[in-house]
């Protein structure tokens, strides 16, 4: 069975996880990414139309 920091790929990985400026780069970045998602979310669900004052009276009215 290899080792997977055999691979050229994982080796790179690594290097980035392990340098701490590049690391806390990618960190940041995500963590960004997540909150600036999250905000925009609320944002969007906040300015929805309230549909509630289209529906129809209860009870119907025939």
């Amino acid at each position: 069975m290899n080792f997977p920091l055999e691979q050229p790929l994982f080796q790179f990985f690594y290097w980035l996880v392990n340098t701490a400026g590049v690391g806390s780069a990618v960190v940041g970045l995500l963590i960004g990414a997540a909150v600036t998602t999250f905000a925009l979310t609320l944002r969007w669900i906040a300015s929805a139309k309230d549909m509630g004052q289209e529906s129809y009276p209860y009870p119907p009215k025939h």
